[in-house]
Order: C-alpha cells, then structure tokens, then sequence
C-alpha cells in the first residue's frame, strides 16, 4: 500500500460503539458518555432508530492516549 492509501484509511477509518466497549471491556453507554465528556463527537450512518454510531478511530486513539492507566 502507497503512503497515501494509508494516509487516506486513517483519516476515514471509523469504529463502532460495540466494537469500542468490547476492546474496553465496559457498557456501551459508559463509552458513549466518557467519549461525550471528552468532545469526541460520533458520526451518525443512516437514519432513525436503525442509524449506526460510529467514531473517527483518529479521535478515539488520541483520546485513549490521554486517558489515564490505572492498576
């Protein structure tokens, strides 16, 4: 892959809220509000009740490296 294919799929790889509470191992909605506190804003695919939650992974991986370790 160019340097530029992978620069473009960084830059639009999005995540799902299931995929992130399952990689942190906590609900859903806990994600859902520590993302809201942090200004980390969803992408909304599709419309009403069955539209998709999805998050820039951009934005996810410099949240979770703000975040703080905990024993």
């Amino acid at each position: 892959m160019s340097d530029r294919t992978t620069h473009m799929l960084d830059r639009y790889s999005t995540v799902s809220l299931k995929t992130l509470a399952t990689l942190l191992d906590a609900h859903r909605s806990s994600v859902r509000r520590w993302l809201s506190q942090a200004g980390v804003r969803p992408i909304v695919v599709g419309r009403g009740r069955n539209a998709g939650i999805r998050y820039r992974w951009r934005d996810v991986e410099q949240w979770l490296a703000t975040r703080e370790e905990v024993d």
